[in-house]
């Protein structure tokens, strides 16, 4: 029988990291950023053909202007393709999401468009 607390569970620490930037915030969320593999002694630099879809990243998301990043503690990579990553946001806290939401609907107010949909986000890494 194994030890309850000892084994964790596959999706509370994600092997890769995407760390990018909000380049465009319009119908499809954009962003520019790198991506970075978990390793003993902290992380070092990846690159996109390292994950495949499936996947389970967590991904850090500056919004220009701001100090602080949008914390996704968990999203699911959805497809890779040469130096783009689709991912799929599943965990985020209600605060960064809304802080996200503000951000976007902003600038989309002045020219009535869709909602932009911040669940899926397209990052060039």
């Amino acid at each position: 029988m194994m030890a309850q607390g000892t084994q964790q569970a596959w999706w509370d620490s994600p092997k890769f990291t995407i760390d990018c930037v909000l380049v465009n915030g319009s119908r499809q969320l954009e962003a520019d950023g790198c991506v970075l593999e978990s390793v003993e002694a902290g992380c070092k630099l990846s690159t996109p053909d390292h994950l495949k879809a499936g996947d389970f990243v967590k991904v850090q998301l500056w919004l220009e202007g701001e100090e602080s990043f949008i914390d996704i503690r968990l999203a699911e990579v959805r497809r890779v393709h040469e130096h783009w990553v689709a991912v799929e946001v599943i965990q985020v806290s209600q605060n960064d999401r809304i802080r996200l939401k503000r951000f976007i609907d902003a600038p989309a107010a002045m020219h009535i468009e869709e909602p932009a949909l911040i669940d899926h986000l397209l990052i060039r890494a």
